[in-house]
């Protein structure tokens, strides 16, 4: 996975999230769906949800690395694919650009 290591991610503004010991539920308002995320991925979600200036992926895998006992490599590779995923789907947004599917935003 080649993702730009120097990108600030950031929150879609249609996204809310809720979150509890079982990690978190997202709302994306704009498209009237939800997705539940696990404990780890809430993590990450987290800590881009509360960088309103947004994060790179090297301030990410270090939060992460103080809660995971995980190479840092694969870390890394792991968040990259996360974001990479979750910027397709319309959650999260890469320098403030929304770069999500036009076919999952389509509304009648």
């Amino acid at each position: 996975m080649n993702v730009d290591k120097d990108a600030m991610w950031s929150i879609s503004p249609d996204v809310r999230a809720t979150y509890s010991e079982d990690g978190a539920v997202l709302l994306d308002i704009r498209k009237e769906l939800c997705y539940s995320l696990n404990p780890v991925a809430a993590r990450v979600w987290s800590t881009v949800e509360t960088s309103p200036s947004g994060v790179d992926l090297r301030g990410l895998v270090d939060v992460m690395e103080t809660h995971y006992r995980i190479s840092h490599e694969q870390l890394e590779r792991d968040i990259a694919e996360y974001l990479s995923k979750l910027e397709q789907i319309g959650l999260v947004q890469r320098n403030g650009l929304f770069h999500g599917s036009k076919a999952a935003g389509a509304r009648g």
